[in-house]
């Protein structure tokens, strides 16, 4: 009977000398350009390793930066005009070779807004400034020069999507990026602008435990029993 609490008393020691531990895989794709722009960005799936690596979570984070342009303004009507404006880029993901599904079932758009938002106050039309000129000397036309903007977004992928991010191949994450431009659609006002530079990167982190392989195991139990048996005699 000892000698039998002995072994259940080892084996239980065993696993708390003998713990899985957690690591982390993390792979960043880049893009840039001129918006409208959009591509593939490739990822390698996660491999198990044997079934010695457990997958814990994945999580997928979406940064963008707009930078430059120039926007212009003209107010050609006879009335005033007033608002907000809002200058630079959007951006989103998608994939058709995975789920893009978070841990409270929404989808994973990875929707990043990287823009500046203002506002203007333009007078009536001069009488020297006419239409198509895109004039943007005040008091009735204004220009803003485009300045670094940046947005990102992360989300956890729910653990019922993991599917197709496991195994020993890649997959496809599509970025989208647009040139967003807005100023409320005044009628009268003349707009014209030259578009911004973005670039910003899609981020797949693996967090997964680490199980000891098997003649670890049997080291470790070894190395135990002896020192219990030392201490037992």
């Amino acid at each position: 009977m000892a000698k039998k609490f002995f072994y259940i008393f080892a084996a239980a020691l065993l696993l708390t000398v003998v713990p899985a531990f957690a690591d982390t895989i993390v792979q960043t794709q880049p893009f840039n350009g001129v918006p409208n722009m959009s591509g593939p960005l490739t990822f390698n799936q996660f491999d198990d390793n044997g079934g010695l690596w457990v997958l814990s979570s994945i999580e997928i984070e979406v940064n963008l930066q707009a930078n430059c342009g120039q926007l212009v303004l003209d107010n050609d009507s006879q009335d005033p005009a007033a608002g907000n404006f809002e200058f630079g880029a959007k951006g989103s993901i998608s994939s058709s070779d995975v789920s893009l599904t978070d841990i409270a079932f929404n989808p994973i758009t990875g929707q990043v807004d990287a823009y500046y938002s203002g506002a203007f106050s333009l007078d009536p039309n001069d009488l020297g400034d006419g239409s198509g000129d895109y004039d943007p000397t005040p008091p009735d036309g204004m220009q803003y020069n485009g300045t670094l903007q940046t947005d990102s977004s992360s989300a956890f992928v729910n653990v019922g999507a993991w599917t197709g991010y496991m195994g020993s191949g890649t997959y496809d994450i599509d970025y989208s990026v647009i040139q967003w431009l807005d100023y409320g659609s005044i009628s009268g006002i003349e707009v014209a602008f030259t578009p911004v530079n973005a670039c910003g990167d899609v981020t797949v982190t693996y967090t997964y435990e680490v199980i000891p392989e098997p003649t670890t195991i049997a080291l470790l139990t070894i190395s135990t029993l002896g020192f219990l048996k030392r201490k037992k005699q």
